[in-house]
Formats: structure tokens, sequence, C-alpha cells
């Protein structure tokens, strides 16, 4: 199972994530979040991402001259959009997209339940029915060909269940490995990566 380990904020859980096995590696650049990185930061986080895991920007209505700069100053292999996604953005993308939206034949999309607003702006999981719905759709865009990436409110308790549900392409965790908002559980991630049958 690929696993996209998210909100990283300290080279050290970079560097363990690549060790366990992680697909990629995600840095939030989205302002007034609790996992959000200042750039020199992130330079030392994107130094720290081990050669052969993506680099993921994630982004939330960025400009598109904005998307870029970061893309070419960091040299990432990726970004995960929230919103429209501009044109000519040179590197892979993963585009969030809402429950109810119609499938992207072939193409990589976050899944993630939804969350009220005071539950994301503290770096909150989703409720359980949320999730529960997240799964099914996970798994019924399988078909189309869509890459379904499964996120929100996974963790090491869970990743079973959810892998087995909703058959994703991808699993992508955060808060679930987590000891306070962006600093990782070296214990959590390695059960997570265990539990995920990474």
């Amino acid at each position: 199972m690929r696993i996209k380990v998210c909100g990283v904020t300290r080279p050290q859980d970079a560097r363990l994530a690549g060790k366990l096995g992680a697909w990629a590696v995600g840095m939030i650049f989205v302002p007034n979040t609790p996992r959000y990185l200042t750039p020199p930061k992130a330079k030392r986080i994107r130094a720290a991402i081990p050669k052969g895991v993506l680099a993921v920007g994630v982004f939330k209505h960025v400009a598109a001259e904005e998307l870029r700069r970061v893309v070419r100053e960091l040299k990432l292999d990726a970004v995960q959009i929230y919103g429209s996604v501009p044109r000519g953005v040179g590197v892979r993308v993963i585009q969030a997209v809402t429950l109810d939206a119609r499938p992207l034949r072939g193409k990589m999309v976050l899944i993630e339940p939804s969350r009220s607003d005071a539950d994301r702006r503290a770096g909150r999981g989703p409720s359980v029915g949320a999730q529960r719905r997240a799964w099914k759709t996970a798994r019924s865009w399988r078909s189309t060909g869509a890459r379904a990436i499964l996120a929100g409110g996974l963790t090491p308790k869970n990743a079973a269940e959810a892998v087995l549900l909703s058959k994703p392409w991808a699993l992508d965790v955060s808060s679930g490995v987590e000891r306070a908002p962006g600093i990782k559980s070296a214990p959590l991630l390695r059960a997570f990566f265990k539990a995920a049958g990474a």
C-alpha cells in the first residue's frame, strides 16, 4: 500500500517516513493552519526527503504564479491542490475533491471526509460517519480508473479496516500519527505502516 505522510514539519520525520517506505511526504503551504511551513523550514524538510520519495506541496486556492514559484524553488515532485488547479503547474497534481464530485478518470484525487471549520482549523479529524462515507466513495471511484488517495482521520487503529473496505490507491496520514500538531510520533508512524500493510 502506498502511503503519503502529510503535514510534516520536521526533517527527522521526513527521513523516518522515507525509511519506513513512504511513497510521498507532504508539506503544507496553507497559511493559518497548524502545519503551515515557512520557506526556510520547507527547505530543510525538502532536503531531508529521501531520494525516490515524492516531495508534495499542499496548497489551497493558490495563485498560479505563487504555485509555480514554490514548485521551482523547492523542486517539488507533485502538488496537492484544494480548489481550482492552475494551468502549467509542471509537476504531477493530486486534486482534492468533494465526495459528490464526478470521478476524474485516470487522475490522482484526494478523497477525505468533510469536517467542520473549527475541526479543520484545530487540525482535528472527522467523525466516524463522515469517514465511512469517504471510504465508500474511494471504493466506488476505483472502478473508474481514478487513483483515489484516502485521507482524513486515519490512524494505526483503523488503517487496516480502511484499506479493506475502501481499496484505495494510496493512504494519506497526518494527525493520526502525531503527538502534537505537526510533530510525528515514531511509534505511531511505525504502527501505521504495519497496519496498512506497507
